[in-house]
């Protein structure tokens, strides 16, 4: 016997919007099938709604993944969809990568700057963590509206 999931189910299960469900039945992802005033999904969807999910989280387009999932339907185990979903996860890492050495690079530029800022507290002879403490705090303060610090 199948087991059949409604949109409120899937949505509760995987932590998103019955909407977001709708969406991708919208963009031709899902397909549901009407029974009375209710739409089902049946283990297929749900097993559809997990690559999405994952593709999406991956940073994968929604059109990649439903290309991907349109050569799943074709044959599971083909060479192309392996091969298909090679390439998509290999061009994803390079992108990653890039990202992953930039921002490197920034957090090292940000380390530098910020032993420079020490450096010259530390010439002022102050105690710098209770000071930027302090500094914090009159942000916080003036970041309130006038009538909550009057």
């Amino acid at each position: 016997m199948t087991t059949y999931y409604t949109a409120a189910d899937l949505a509760n299960e995987f932590s998103i919007t019955r909407r977001a469900i709708r969406f991708y039945e919208t963009k031709g992802l899902l397909q549901s099938e009407r029974r009375g005033r209710f739409m089902y999904y049946d283990y297929r969807q749900r097993a559809r709604l997990i690559i999405i999910l994952r593709s999406k989280r991956l940073g994968i387009s929604l059109e990649s993944a439903k290309h991907y999932l349109a050569l799943y339907d074709d044959k599971p185990d083909s060479p192309p969809r392996m091969l298909y979903m090679l390439h998509q996860s290999r061009t994803r890492l390079d992108e990653l990568r890039e990202q992953q050495l930039a921002l490197q690079e920034n957090i090292a530029e940000l380390e530098a700057l910020e032993n420079i800022a020490m450096k010259d507290l530390t010439a002022c002879n102050i105690d710098i963590e209770s000071s930027y403490q302090d500094y914090l705090d009159e942000l916080t303060h003036q970041d309130q509206p006038e009538s909550l610090t009057s």
